[in-house]
């Protein structure tokens, strides 16, 4: 299940098992059960949970908890801290941060706080009787006084009310009951006693999370063919799922396909896949083979999925499935980080195998290591290291990139390129890709993809690094909106017009047309 308000902010962290430091990844609280096994999957933990190291940034509901040590405590026992102070209601809250008053002051003196006593102060909370409108002494003397609750002043005159001190009694009150005020509540703790629902050892039973899907919708008909309020009679549904369930579903809404429903939520294992890329309804049944994708997946497979989804910036659920059908396509290795600790891995892996590691130890190689990633086409995630489609992150390569030499050789002596039309505009080819500083003012560089047959151009975009067709210049900014990309059908696809010219050449072409412009005014 979703948990749409998170307040705690978490930072998990475990050791490097080679080259020492620490893989981190932060986690926010309550979480679902695929959002604790991301977190573990980020800090290479899967399987061994007991290694993380737990540290707690941040608390909205209970600010102390970053101040504070905790006893022995484990990341399950935290998160269920969070789902039970968030169930806490806007009375029973103030009571919560009565009871505990005390538990948290023995901290101040160095003391360890216990996560049980925590987790058990979140109950039995209704049981304190709670004063609405005393919040200082002098109202509570009064409440005190009126309600009888001093016995020692049952026996004062009612004559002599007016000249009784009300603050003195409050404070009198105030040390029988250790009371506390809280905004505009007077909670007398003296009334709670802390039940003993979590042992220490076996944390409650909650209401099991449903971990049959991939993929969730919370879907409903459109409000023409639902009596009420169609989100009363939404439901979720669980995907991958069957067409003919759907197509029962949908019946069910009065609909004559799933697809002519409405959906209010959406909930994904995969936290790259969200309901931005999702967009529509129309859309649901590429959702419901992309989850039947995920959930064939081994956890090894959903590691490196999400790594290919960070690494390209998948904008759509088209695009995501086409990745999960080709995932075997990518390279993936878990363990590094950083480009520095990658080029120690394919140095290691390279070298002979008599040579000792070790040696790498000290090394930094930065620089070196986001060098051999734009040469190999790599990326590093925060799952590890992922090749482009049908790339090797291991294979030998030289140092200098053909590609790269030419585009410099282009750059410094202006070699003619293609003059194409792509977009209803005028533009130049380049089969590599070209760097900031080769771009002449007033032009601007986009980069084609290849279709996976490498047969066609299928979309123009700001950045290509799976499938990458040339390089093309333009005069103008292109606006590539929600999607990210400009689509190429066969029809739309570049036209080479037989003509070539440099850079520098295209560029004062623009500024000439202006000139000839403004003259014929």
């Amino acid at each position: 299940m979703t948990y749409n308000r998170k307040i705690m902010r978490l930072e998990l962290s475990t050791e490097k098992a080679l080259n020492g430091g620490y893989y981190y990844a932060e986690l926010l609280l309550p979480a679902a059960d695929y959002e604790l096994k991301d977190a573990m999957q980020r800090t290479r933990a899967v399987g061994k949970e007991n290694t993380v190291e737990v540290s707690i940034l941040e608390c909205d509901i209970l600010p102390e908890m970053q101040d504070i040590r905790l006893d022995t405590f484990s990341l399950d026992e935290l998160n269920f801290f969070a789902k039970r102070l968030v169930s806490l209601t806007d009375e029973e809250l103030p009571v919560f941060y009565a009871v505990t008053d005390e538990v948290f002051r023995a901290a101040d003196n160095g003391g360890l706080v216990s996560i049980k006593d925590l987790i058990n102060s979140t109950y039995g909370l209704d049981t304190v009787p709670v004063a609405h409108n005393v919040s200082n002494l002098s109202e509570l003397g009064r409440f005190a006084f009126e309600n009888e609750l001093l016995s020692d002043i049952d026996d004062i005159p009612e004559s002599a009310i007016p000249f009784l001190n009300g603050e003195q009694i409050g404070r009198v009150q105030q040390k029988n009951d250790k009371g506390v005020f809280a905004g505009n509540y007077y909670i007398p703790t003296v009334h709670y006693e802390r039940p003993e629902v979590y042992d220490g050892v076996t944390l409650p039973e909650e209401e099991p999370e449903t971990s049959d899907f991939a993929i969730r919708l919370l879907v409903s008909g459109t409000p023409e063919h639902i009596k009420g309020d169609p989100v009363d009679r939404a439901i979720w549904l669980d995907l991958p799922m069957a067409s003919d369930i759907l197509a029962n579903y949908a019946a069910a809404f009065n609909e004559a396909d799933i697809g002519d429903c409405v959906y209010y939520d959406f909930e994904s294992v995969i936290p790259q896949i969200t309901p931005e890329m999702f967009g529509s309804m129309s859309d649901v049944q590429t959702l419901n083979k992309l989850a039947a994708e995920i959930s064939i997946m081994s956890e090894a497979e959903q590691v490196k999925f999400k790594a290919v989804l960070d690494a390209e910036n998948t904008a759509s659920i088209q695009d995501a499935l086409n990745v999960a059908q080709n995932l075997w396509r990518y390279e993936f290795t878990a363990e590094p980080d950083t480009a520095d600790a990658f080029f120690k891995n394919y140095v290691a892996e390279n070298a002979d195998s008599r040579f000792d590691s070790r040696w790498l130890g000290g090394l930094f190689a930065r620089n070196e290591g986001e060098r051999l990633l734009g040469r190999i086409g790599a990326a590093v995630t925060d799952y590890g290291v992922i090749s482009v489609r049908n790339g090797h992150l291991f294979e030998p390569v030289p140092y200098d990139e053909p590609e790269a030499k030419e585009l410099k050789t282009q750059a410094m002596t202006e070699e003619k390129l293609d003059v194409i039309e792509v977009l209803d505009r005028r533009a130049l080819f380049s089969n590599g890709r070209l760097m900031p500083e080769q771009i002449p003012e007033g032009l601007y560089a986009y980069d084609l993809r290849h279709s996976d047959d490498g047969d066609r151009f299928c979309a123009i975009e700001p950045k290509v690094g799976v499938n990458h067709g040339g390089t093309v210049l333009i005069r103008d900014i292109l606006d590539f909106g929600e999607s990210g990309y400009i689509p190429l059908d066969e029809d739309a696809e570049p036209n080479f017009l037989g003509d070539k010219m440099t850079p520098s050449e295209f560029a004062d072409e623009e500024v000439q047309d202006e000139t000839l412009q403004m003259g014929g005014m």
